[in-house]
């Protein structure tokens, strides 16, 4: 097992663990946030036929070479009805927006450059080009062309589109199931009064949510004391989901009672420790194959190593091509706190300055159990552990939490 590691070879033990879940096909009106797990190829021209791209009248060219032209009106098509074959010369129809335009039409003259006739007919006051107002066939798609990829998330306009693709059934990676275990025997529900020595959890619902907000399935919320027979109840109950993840125990090494639970359970530890700040005391390894993450029990420390390690791996197990989010140049606007040898993840606010950058500060005091800091952040300012100091007009990389952008 390694030890006291940093921040990129944690993530890439965890990463080398963890492989996309197996396939399945879910309907069109569930697919939305999944993964595809294949690529869509669409069978059919998008549009499938030419259409009208304007209410007006479908002519031959040769009929409004001179114009005003004034030309018989045969037949009226809407959307959903088909044209005539054929027309005689001198003659045109009426057309609505998305009717099927004939193979005899060569544009389509928009209302707006016409005057109602006497007895059927129209006055065509302006001539159109060849081909205008005419919505070619598959001129948004084509038949055989590769229009989603593996990996591609579903967002509300793929399913409009895998709907007129013809995709009823999507195929998507299965959302990984998560067990999210909270230990400690001083955690209360949140809606019990405070008592000496008691605390409410806040952990647990904190990173349910956070796993829910990934895709994930949460099977098994726990609040487990610090007792091993209940501990012993709760791994061979967390067993039942894909990830195992525990808040609270770890903290203190190799004798800590949630580790010698997982150790006679047989989990093989890959790392221990990692040097970064909040969060430093995580623990990660294999249990059964599964993945197991030990958090710390501190809120944020929780948090932070949720949204940093677990949530990495649950986005490659639903597919996801790129796991880590982007990160972006900021300009430090105060000093903040910063220790060489760690890693430090601040949590910031950001707003854009009025030369175009990025200016960002800390929310303010960084301790790991103040959850405020976490709750009026909407970005993580990213200090690398070689960086001694921290001053004001440091430039510096932060990357956006995902809850902070409206969905």
């Amino acid at each position: 097992m390694r030890e006291f590691i940093s921040v990129e070879e944690a993530r890439s033990i965890i990463l080398e663990q963890v492989t996309p879940l197996p396939v399945e096909r879910v309907s069109l009106a569930e697919a939305l946030g999944r993964r595809l797990a294949e690529a869509v190829v669409s069978r059919d021209d998008i549009p499938p036929f030419p259409n009208a791209a304007m209410d007006g009248y479908a002519v031959r060219l040769a009929d409004v070479q001179q114009v005003p032209a004034t030309l018989r009106v045969v037949a009226d098509v809407g959307a959903g009805q088909l044209p005539p074959a054929s027309i005689p010369p001198g003659a045109c129809i009426r057309i609505m927006t998305g009717a099927p335009v004939p193979a005899w039409a060569e544009a389509v003259v928009p209302v707006e450059w016409t005057e109602a006739g006497a007895n059927g007919t129209v006055r065509i006051l302006q001539a159109p080009a060849a081909g205008e107002n005419i919505r070619p066939a598959g001129q948004d798609v084509r038949a055989g062309e590769r229009f989603f990829e593996v990996g591609q998330r579903i967002i509300p306009p793929a399913v409009a589109m895998l709907a007129t693709l013809g995709v009823a059934e999507v195929p998507v990676f299965r959302r990984p199931r998560v067990a999210i275990v909270a230990t400690g025997d001083e955690l209360i529900d949140a809606g019990q009064p405070l008592t000496p020595g008691h605390i409410r959890d806040s952990a647990g619902p904190g990173l349910a949510a956070q796993a829910r907000w990934l895709g994930a399935e949460v099977v098994r919320p726990l609040r487990v004391p610090d007792d091993r027979a209940a501990l012993e109840q709760a791994v061979e109950q967390a067993l039942e989901a894909d990830v195992l993840v525990f808040s609270g125990g770890v903290s203190v090494g190799l004798y800590d009672l949630v580790r010698q639970v997982l150790d006679g359970r047989g989990t093989q530890w890959l790392f221990w420790k990692i040097r970064q700040r909040p969060g430093k005391p995580m623990a990660f390894g294999l249990l059964e194959g599964k993945p197991v993450f030990g958090l710390p029990g501190n809120p944020v420390s929780s948090a932070l190593c949720f949204d940093q390690y677990v949530a990495p791996a649950l986005r490659r197990m639903q597919g996801q091509q790129e796991v880590l989010r982007p990160r972006f140049p900021a300009v430090l606007e105060a000093p903040t706190p910063k220790k060489a040898g760690l890693h430090f993840y601040t949590r910031g606010v950001a707003r854009p300055g009025s030369d175009g950058r990025l200016l960002v500060r800390d929310t303010g005091p960084q301790g790991s159990n103040l959850y405020h800091s976490m709750v009026r952040a909407n970005c993580l300012i990213h200090l690398p552990e070689a960086l001694e100091e921290a001053p004001a007009g440091l430039e510096v990389e932060i990357e956006w939490l995902p809850w902070t952008l409206e969905p």
